[in-house]
């Protein structure tokens, strides 16, 4: 048997180790940030065509002679010892079906080094803003996702105003996960109703945002709370304001200056806290493939060869189907240029942001027993992660604290 040039070799273990699809989901993904704060990604590939609606162009298929065959060396990267050695095997194969044909061990040698991978990430494109984020790429066929920023709850009672020592209870409410998708029907050089090897259809890209910490909550004079997700019916917190928002202990703007607190007198002071809660970024890219379905039958291949089933058969391509096909994998912070200082979290500390803050923190008011749904007090507001309380003086307390 001849053996394979080494240059030749070499654009096949390469081959090995990035196997070529018409149309590549591993391209590095590119999101953006959106005026309206959601987050978009696009997702392209295929380099030759484009559309949705079939008959695009696929690039065209590496030429071949029927019948002709060519000898593979493949490495085998099986290795407990961790030694760097590889398993080397033989094998022949016919060029236009990748059939094999002939195969025999071909001793061990030194392990091919592959090249980095790519970003695990689909998307060319990223537009990221306060409400969400958008995917987007395109290279011959395009998927644009968009998942904007789940509404995240802090239940509070009493509110929109409490008293001085009085016991104030907040209650993180929930933080849900969210998730967008975009499509692209048909991307190949065949159609829905007549394929061709190779083609993909249902091209879906899928952008979810998990929670991935608690929540933080910062008030004035009060502290700082790490809460857990109570969902609407668990135990809240306590909390108790020293003392009244007054302007000369830090308390801002004016009731009358916010929306939505039409309950409090115009010119009470508010403190301003805020509240906001990690979440992580993942993708997922599905497809359709219509691929050859490879099986053993019987009896020997048209060059008189047994290679499957103890020697009684061989392997060959018995019918054409739709396989199902997917990749996945997260989208961190530093693959977003641009991305804004203020919605970059790191949790960890270690000076590199692992996920993305939410602001889209919604209040919703308590009755006493701890319920949301109670349509004498329920009520709701969300001022983009801002907090503002008013604090009034106690009953029979006069003046400040320690006077």
């Amino acid at each position: 048997m001849k053996m394979v040039h080494w240059s030749v070799l070499a654009l096949f273990v390469m081959g090995l180790f990035f196997p070529s699809v018409h149309a590549s989901a591993d391209n590095p993904p590119s999101c953006v940030f959106n005026p309206d704060g959601s987050i978009t990604c696009t997702v392209g590939g295929g380099g030759g065509g484009g559309g949705g609606s079939g008959n695009e162009p696929t690039p065209p298929p590496v030429a071949c002679t029927p019948g002709a065959t060519r000898d593979e060396m493949v490495y085998s990267s099986y290795d407990p010892a961790n030694t760097g050695q590889c398993t080397i095997w033989l094998r022949t194969v016919v060029e236009c079906t990748g059939e094999v044909i002939f195969g025999s061990f071909g001793g061990y040698g030194t392990c091919p080094q592959a090249p980095e991978p790519p970003p695990q990430h689909p998307c060319n494109s990223f537009v990221i803003a306060p409400g969400g984020i958008t995917c987007n790429g395109g290279d011959g066929w395009q998927v644009v996702a968009t998942v904007r920023f789940p509404e995240t709850y802090l239940d509070v009672r009493p509110y929109p105003a409490t008293l001085v020592r009085w016991p104030t209870a907040i209650r993180n409410g929930g933080l849900p996960s969210a998730s967008g998708s975009g499509s692209h029907g048909y991307y190949g050089s065949g159609s829905p109703g007549n394929p061709n090897v190779g083609d993909w259809s249902n091209i879906t890209l899928t952008l979810t945002l998990n929670p991935a910490g608690q929540m933080y909550v910062t008030l004035p004079l009060v502290g700082s709370f790490i809460l857990p997700d109570q969902g609407a019916t668990g135990t809240p917190r306590s909390i108790q304001w020293e003392v009244p928002s007054h302007p000369s202990v830090g308390a801002g703007p004016l009731a009358g200056s916010v929306a939505g607190l039409g309950e409090l007198p115009g010119d009470l002071p508010l403190f301003v806290g805020s509240g906001r809660s990690p979440y992580r970024l993942f993708w997922r890219l599905s497809w359709q493939q219509y691929e050859g379905i490879e099986e053993c039958v019987a009896g020997p291949n048209v060059n008189g060869v047994y290679n499957c089933d103890n020697g009684t058969g061989h392997r060959a391509i018995t019918s054409y189907e739709w396989q199902h096909r997917s990749q996945s994998g997260e989208i961190p912070p530093s693959a977003v240029q641009g991305l804004p200082a203020a919605l970059a979290a790191d949790l960890n500390g270690d000076g590199s942001p692992d996920a993305y803050w939410n602001n889209n923190l919604t209040l919703r008011r308590m009755d006493d027993a701890n319920r949301v749904d109670n349509p004498t007090y329920r009520r709701s507001w969300n001022w983009g992660g801002i907090i503002y309380w008013g604090v009034r003086e106690g009953q029979g307390q006069i003046g400040w604290p320690g006077q």
